[in-house]
């Protein structure tokens, strides 16, 4: 299972090669993978344990797709099951995702207009 963590609308701000664009778009990777790794430390705590895989796992998943697309989730063939189907901690990763988006939004507003 896997999460995509991207920015919509940096399309426009990447064709822009002034400058301000090439920054805007580095902080924009910067507060998406700040943001990816933080959700998959949160989904990791919240996953329910067993072994210690699941959480191990997640942690460890964040990675770069391109500029400002990060993706994160397990790997392990349990993961969709234990996000949809345990009973007690049931959406451990999509709670973490609704928990930071917000903040997220607001890290990449305060960020990327400040160099416009």
């Amino acid at each position: 299972m896997r999460m995509n963590v991207s920015v919509k609308g940096l399309d426009k701000v990447m064709r822009d090669f002034s400058v301000a664009g090439v920054k805007a778009q580095g902080n924009a990777d910067k507060v998406t993978e700040t943001y990816t790794r933080k959700m998959a430390n949160n989904s990791a705590d919240m996953a329910p344990v067993k072994s210690g895989d699941l959480r191990a796992n997640l942690a460890a998943s964040p990675r770069r797709l391109k500029p400002a697309l990060w993706e994160y989730g397990g790997t392990l063939p349990y993961t969709r099951r234990q996000e949809y189907e345990h009973k007690t901690k049931k959406g451990f990763i999509r709670k973490s995702v609704w928990k930071n988006r917000n903040d997220y939004r607001e890290a990449l507003k305060r960020e990327v207009p400040k160099l416009k």
